[in-house]
C-alpha cells in the first residue's frame, strides 16, 4: 500500500533510528515542505561519520516521493546556507523542537535531538502554538471583542449574533456587529443594516494602500426597531459583479512566507478593529459573525482577534467532531487561566422537560468537557492548587449554555416579527454568560 502523508514522518524516524550509524547525529531536523515532501539536515558529531548515502536510500525506498534528497549537513558552510534556504528566513535549522502531538503517536528512541520545520502556506492560525494576541487588553473603557464561530454552517450562530446584539442594545450597550463570513455572508441583510461599503472594500483598499477608513462602511441595524441606532453593522460587501474581484485579491494566510510579518488580511483586520474602537461615541462591544469550518479567517478571528470566544454548535457527530479540533486549537493559544470561552449548544429539543432533551444535553455537555479536559484544564500532576472543572460545574468553559430549538427562527425574512423568539431565556442567560466573560481584568501595578 503507498504511503500516506500522515505516515511519512513516523517512517523518516524509523528508517533513521533503525541504523546503528544514526547514534553519531546530535540533531537532526525534517523540513517538510508546502507540498508535503520532506527533506533532512543533519548536524553529525565530529570526529564520527554517518553514511549518508546508504541512509539516501534507505530513506528513498521506504519514502519514494516523498523523499527530497540529498540529506543536507550541519558541518558544511555550504550546506547550512542551503538549510537555511529551504526554511523561514527567521528560523535557524534547529529551532524548533520536535513534538508528537501534530504528527501522531510516534515512539523516538531520542527525541531530544529531533526537531521539524513545517512550510504552509494557510492555517497557520488553527496550527500556531504560541500565545494569542489579543488587539487590545481588556480594560475599562475599551471593547470587548466577541467572535461567535462554528464548525458547521447553519446551527444557528448568525441568529445567536443578531439576539445578543439586540440583548445588548436593549441594555443600553453600543454594538457593532462585522461579518466576517465573505464567502456566505448574511447577518447585514438579518440586521437590516445596508452600508454602501463593507469589509471586502476595506481589506482590499488596505492590502493595496496600507490604509482605509470608516467612510461609509457602518449602517444601523434597522431590524432591531427603537434599538437600531445602538447596533451598527459592517457588512461583508455588496453582492455584485465586483464582490468576486475583491474576494479574489485577498490572501486569507495568516502570516507571509518568512512570518516575521502579518499578512495585509491580518493586518487589514487588525486596523479595522482599532478604527471601530476609536469610533466616537465608541462601541461597548464588537461583534465578530465568523466564517465557518476550519477557514483561515475563522482561525485568525478566534486566535487573534477576539477577547471571548464563543463556540456554537448542535448535537451531531460532525459538530462534536469540529468541537474538538477547535477546543484543541484554542488550547494551544490560550491557558486555562486565560481562557474566556463560551460553549453554546444549539437546537436543543424544546422540552426541556423530556427524556430527551436530558439525554442529549448531557452529551453535549460531557463531549464539550472530554475536549477541554484533553486539551486545556490543567492535569493533577501539573495543577498548582485549582483542580479543573467537574463535569456538571456550571461555572466552567465547557458548560454549554442551552439554546432550544425553535421553528420559527428557521424561515423568516425580517427580525421584527421574530424579535421575542430572541428574547428567550435560553437566548437571555447566553448573552449573560457572555457578558460576564467580557467583564474588564483587573489593573495591575504595571497598569
Amino acid at each position: 500500500m503507498a504511503l500516506s502523508f500522515d505516515a511519512v514522518l513516523q517512517t523518516v524516524l524509523r528508517t533513521c533510528e533503525a541504523r546503528p550509524d544514526f547514534a553519531n547525529v546530535a540533531r537532526a531536523t525534517i523540513v517538510r515542505d508546502v507540498r508535503g515532501r520532506v527533506r533532512l539536515a543533519l548536524e553529525v558529531r565530529r570526529e564520527t561519520t554517518l553514511d549518508e548515502a546508504a541512509l539516501t536510500a534507505d530513506l528513498a525506498a521506504a519514502l519514494g516521493d516523498w523523499f527530497a534528497p540529498p540529506i543536507l549537513g550541519e558541518n558544511l558552510a555550504a550546506d547550512l546556507k542551503r538549510i537555511r534556504s529551504l526554511v523561514f528566513e527567521r528560523h535557524e535549522p534547529w529551532a524548533d523542537a520536535w513534538y508528537e502531538e501534530a504528527s501522531g503517536a510516534i515512539a523516538v528512541v531520542d527525541s531530544s535531538r529531533w526537531y521539524r520545520l513545517e512550510r504552509r502556506l494557510s492555517k497557520l492560525e488553527w496550527l500556531a502554538g504560541e500565545k494569542a494576541r489579543l488587539p487590545w487588553p481588556l480594560r475599562e473603557g475599551m471593547p470587548a471583542v466577541a467572535t461567535f464561530y462554528s464548525f458547521k454552517g447553519g446551527v444557528g450562530r448568525t441568529t445567536l449574533v443578531a439576539s445578543t446584539a439586540l440583548q445588548l442594545a436593549l441594555d443600553g450597550k453600543r454594538v457593532v456587529v462585522v461579518d466576517l463570513d465573505v464567502e456566505a455572508p448574511g447577518v447585514a441583510n438579518l440586521l437590516g443594516a445596508t452600508p454602501t461599503r463593507g469589509l471586502l472594500d476595506y481589506l482590499v483598499e488596505h492590502a493595496a494602500l496600507g490604509r482605509s477608513s470608516l467612510d461609509d462602511l457602518l449602517a444601523s441595524a434597522t431590524a432591531l426597531g427603537r434599538e437600531a441606532s445602538l447596533v451598527s453593522v459592517v457588512s461583508a460587501g455588496t453582492l455584485d459583479a465586483s464582490y468576486f474581484e475583491k474576494l479574489a485579491r485577498l490572501d486569507f494566510v495568516g502570516a507571509q512566507l518568512d512570518q516575521a510579518q502579518p499578512s495585509p488580511v491580518t493586518a487589514a483586520l487588525r486596523a479595522l478593529l482599532t478604527d471601530l474602537a476609536k469610533l466616537s461615541p465608541r462601541p461597548d462591544y464588537i461583534l465578530l459573525d465568523s466564517r465557518a469550518g476550519l477557514h483561515d479567517v475563522a482561525g485568525l478571528s478566534l486566535h487573534d482577534l477576539a477577547h471571548v470566544d464563543v463556540l456554537v454548535g448542535r448535537d451531531s457527530d460532525q459538530g462534536y467532531q469540529g468541537l474538538e479540533m477547535t477546543v484543541m486549537a484554542l488550547g494551544k493559544r490560550r491557558s486555562f487561566d486565560d481562557m474566556r470561552c463560551l460553549v453554546v449548544q444549539t437546537m436543543a429539543p424544546n422540552d426541556s422537560g423530556s427524556e430527551e432533551y436530558e439525554r442529549i444535553t448531557k452529551e453535549y455537555r460531557t463531549r464539550s468537557y472530554g475536549a477541554f479536559v484533553d486539551h486545556v484544564y490543567p492535569k493533577l500532576d501539573d495543577a498548582d492548587e485549582q483542580d479543573s472543572p467537574e463535569l456538571d460545574d456550571a461555572t466552567a468553559a465547557h458548560y454549554p449554555a442551552i439554546i432550544e430549538f425553535e421553528p420559527r427562527l428557521m424561515h423568516f425574512t425580517s427580525l421584527t416579527v421574530r424579535r421575542d423568539q430572541l428574547l428567550t431565556a435560553d437566548y437571555r442567560a447566553a448573552k449573560e454568560r457572555l457578558v460576564a466573560l467580557c467583564a474588564p481584568e483587573p489593573k495591575t501595578d504595571e497598569g
